[in-house]
């Protein structure tokens, strides 16, 4: 069967444009941007509240006072490329003044109920305002993932965590 001149141009008009999607979607992936395949966690943190309104994770308890926060998020990757944002993580009235008491936090990471790593110290403004980017250990097998925000001076407790999000399914 021959092909008459407009499927032959409707053929190489495909083929071009085929082409250059490949060619288009090959550096973005080259530049070392992940996708989201290679998410551990992608979440949410929640303030946390005395128990037994918060659990106690990975023999972690959750700090003696509630604590509230305006919208932080918590990014793991499987390599183990951490990133963290918390707003406004602070204790509320009538128990607190609505300030941070704690100057420096450290964001850890529960693999299976068990602590897997934990970022360096950062800071928290008295507004409960901070952020850090680095590295943590992952195991090879990381099930039911959890991110704890912990005092940097006190690691036996928590005050926020990405326990209670089901946002995207990804986290713990």
């Amino acid at each position: 069967m021959q092909m008459t001149r407009i499927s032959r141009a409707i053929s190489t008009s495909a083929a071009v444009i085929l082409a250059i999607t490949a060619l288009s979607a090959a550096p973005a992936f080259a530049d070392g941007s992940r996708s989201r395949s290679d998410s551990l966690l992608d979440a949410h943190l929640v303030g946390s509240m005395p128990a037994p309104a918060s659990p106690m994770i990975a023999r972690i308890n959750p700090g003696g006072l509630p604590w509230v926060n305006g919208p932080s998020r918590v990014q793991v990757s499987e390599d183990g490329q951490i990133m963290v944002n918390i707003m406004g993580l602070v204790i509320p009235p009538p128990l607190g003044k609505g300030v941070n008491p704690i100057a420096f936090v450290v964001a850890t990471l529960v693999c299976d109920q068990m602590v897997a790593g934990s970022t360096a110290k950062f800071a928290l403004s008295s507004a409960g305002d901070g952020s850090t980017r680095g590295m943590i250990s992952v195991p090879r097998d990381c099930d039911d993932p959890v991110v704890l925000i912990q005092p940097a001076a006190n690691q036996s407790v928590y005050i926020a965590s990405t326990v209670g999000d089901d946002e995207d399914g990804t986290d713990g």
